[in-house]
């Protein structure tokens, strides 16, 4: 009995919970802690009533499997990608007004040619039609809600274009307004034009009027105004179109309204060279309204590096005009360093730190400027320049600007070729010598600083496979100056010989990820060219003697080294020459052969210097000779070469008749005597070594 109670216990227990269980589940309680249940023999674990339970809650309740709520996607809208249709629809009005407007100046010109009627009548007609295209587009915007704003736009700016173009004739062309009349009207206009680029936010009208009003200064330069009054102008006009601008976030109109202003600053001061002071000032407020109306108008999202491009351009133009007007006038790069190290400041304070790359930079331009103008040194802007255009194309890196990127290299190369051209390396202690190695410093920051951003592995890039054999293009031209200029009297480079020769070498132990793909065999090829050139006798005198006979023993040691690895393969077949499979048989006679004719090189060498005798020389070719043939027999048969066992047996046939023709006729008989046992011995020797290897 105690048994069957104890068994009737455990299960109302197992019951219990297995009820609070599914209470749980229906009131959505997730239990915290599972308690643990102990096994149970297998007629507790089915017992009948638990069974029946579970069933009926399931039929009831039916578990249904919870997946995870799947997220609509999100529908991408199309871009907006005109049509051509649409492009021809949007470019058609702007294009009639052009043509109606040749069409009026040409009315105006046949009015006047058949003297229909006076000049005041023409001008008149011409205002009113001006008149009548701006209530025409005033019309239409209030009775025909639905009309294009395309179209009236382009009837306000034809509206502005005829106003401005017919004052401009009555004043100058006809006389028929008086000149005060005229800036007057012109002032209205520019008002009306800067007021509808204001309310209608068209990008293409806001660069028409302010290009249109910056003809202004023109007149009244005809006019003789104060320099004063006309470069105020410009700084009034350019300032008021920033409230365009900045409301509507017309990026291209801000650019293309500075250039034009800074230009028209330039063209008057070519037409009145004086007062600089007030140019200075000019430049200085044109500029500072650009900076602070492109801080406003920037974000850091499409097309910045484009952006950040185009302000240092600019800046940078500024400074270019400045030095134009005065070179020796510190004042007004010290005001652009403090102004762009402000700005520098600002936008490092808000963390922007591209803009504090761009401006940071100028700001270094302009102290440079600033020093150029101390003039400390007379030869101190052929260093300023290409640090200038260095540091622009730094930045252009930095900022992944492409088309600064383009420009600035464009520039430092034409800077360099200049230097080549004009500057020479004499004397040693000068700036002219000292920018050559400037310049070369330049050249491996960029590559170095280039290397350190790019972390993605390319088949073949300019910069990882190109450049650096510019880099060494440059070295060797300052090297063929330097030795021109120090050491070589005769025309033959000796010196840059040998520093090619430890380029040379050393490109083969580098890494290609330092020297790329292509500069091993680019100086391999000038190699083998220099070694040409280092065959025939070079008539010098001198020191270049000795420069000459060093050079030549040095090559034939880097040639006899370099067969010698390949033979072996040692260091450079295994990193180089295997990946290449060339034909290494023939590589290695072509080696032979070329060791072999720079030493014969030595030998006349000898002869014409008058440093051995003849006879000596004559027999020392023979040996020559015959120490190339056994050699390259000796090593056709260790490695079973084809290409050199032939080549060893020619040469070996040429050292023959060599001995029998000419070498009998040439020498004494004591030196005939000793030249055919060394010869004989040494063959012997080598003919019984030639048996053992083939055994």
């Amino acid at each position: 009995m105690d048994q069957e109670t104890e068994k009737r216990i455990a299960c109302l227990e197992e019951e219990v919970r297995a009820l609070r269980f599914e209470l749980n589940e229906l009131k959505g309680i997730k239990q915290m802690e599972e308690q643990p249940i102990l096994e149970k023999p297998q007629i507790e674990l089915e017992n009948p009533l638990v069974k029946l339970n579970k069933a009926a809650q399931e039929r009831v309740n039916p578990k249904t499997i919870t997946q995870p709520p799947i997220q609509p996607k999100k529908e991408t809208s199309p871009k907006n990608s005109r049509s051509f249709e649409e492009i021809v629809v949007w470019a058609l009005p702007k294009i009639f007004m052009i043509i109606l407007v040749l069409g009026v100046l040409w009315g105006l010109k046949l009015i006047s040619d058949f003297g229909l009627f006076p000049n005041t009548v023409k001008i008149i007609l011409a205002y009113f039609l001006s008149i009548g295209l701006m209530v025409a587009a005033y019309l239409m915007e209030k009775r025909k809600r639905d009309t294009s704003q395309v179209l009236t736009v382009v009837l306000y700016g034809g509206a502005f274009i005829i106003g401005i173009l017919t004052t401009a004739a009555g004043a100058i062309l006809y006389e028929v307004l008086g000149l005060y009349v005229a800036l007057l009207l012109t002032l209205l206009y520019i008002a009306y034009g800067i007021i509808i680029s204001y309310l209608k936010k068209n990008e293409v009208l806001s660069v028409f009027v302010i290009f249109t009003s910056l003809l202004l200064p023109y007149l009244l330069e005809y006019m003789e105004f104060n320099n004063a009054i006309i470069l105020l102008y410009v700084v009034l006009v350019f300032g008021a179109m920033q409230l365009v601008f900045m409301k509507h976030r017309q990026k291209v109109a801000l650019y293309i309204a500075y250039f034009f202003s800074i230009i028209a600053v330039q063209v008057i001061y070519s037409l009145n060279d004086q007062e600089e002071y007030l140019y200075f000032i000019s430049y200085v407020l044109l500029n500072v309204i650009f900076l602070v109306v492109w801080l406003r108008v920037y974000n850091s999202g499409k097309m910045k590096a484009l952006h950040e491009g185009m302000l240092f351009s600019l800046s940078g133009l500024t400074i270019i005009l400045m030095n134009v007007i005065s070179d020796d006038n510190a004042m007004p790069f010290i005001a652009l360093t403090i102004i762009f190290g402000s700005f520098a400041l600002f936008a490092f304070k808000r963390g922007q730190f591209r803009i504090v790359d761009v401006v940071g930079t100028l700001a270094l331009v302009a102290f440079f400027n600033m020093l150029l103008a101390f003039d400390l040194s007379n030869d101190f802007d052929i260093v300023l320049l290409p640090l200038s255009t260095f540091l622009g194309v730094l930045l252009a890196i930095r900022i992944g600007a492409m088309l600064m990127k383009i420009t600035y290299s464009i520039l430092f190369t034409i800077l360099i070729f200049g230097h080549f051209l004009i500057d020479e390396v004499e004397p040693f202690w000068s700036v002219e010598h000292f920018n050559y190695l400037l310049i070369f410093a330049y050249l491996i920051t960029i590559f170095v600083y280039v290397k350190r951003k790019t972390t993605e592995k390319a088949s073949f890039t300019f910069i990882h496979d190109v450049y650096p054999n510019i880099i060494v293009l440059y070295f060797f031209i300052y090297i063929l100056k330097f030795d021109g200029e120090y050491f070589s009297d005769f025309g033959y480079p000796y010196f840059s010989s040998i520093i090619f020769v430890i380029v040379m070498l050393g490109s083969f132990f580098l890494p290609e990820r330092f020297i790329g793909r292509i500069l091993r065999y680019a100086l391999t090829v000038v190699f083998a060219l220099v070694t040409i050139n280092l065959i025939p006798t070079h008539y010098v005198e001198g020191i270049e003697m000795w420069l000459n006979l060093i050079v030549r023993i040095v090559y034939a040691c880097v040639i006899i080294l370099i067969v010698s690895d390949v033979y072996e393969e040692g260091y450079l077949y295994k990193t180089w020459i295997r990946n290449l499979k060339m034909n290494v048989d023939g590589f290695i006679a072509v080696g032979i052969v070329a060791s072999m004719m720079v030493l014969y090189s030595i030998l006349n060498q000898l002869i014409y210097d008058g440093w051995l005798d003849y006879i000596v020389i004559v027999a020392a070719k023979t040996i020559l000779l015959f120490a190339t043939a056994t050699i390259s027999l000796w090593m056709s048969t260790k490695r079973k070469l084809k290409v050199v066992r032939v080549m060893g047996y020619t040469v070996l046939a040429m050292a023959i008749c060599k001995l029998i023709f000419i070498d009998l006729a040439d020498l004494s008989l004591l030196i005939r005597a000793l030249l055919f046992i060394t010869i004989g011995g040494i063959g012997l020797f080598l003919s019984n070594q030639l048996l053992k290897s083939k055994k």
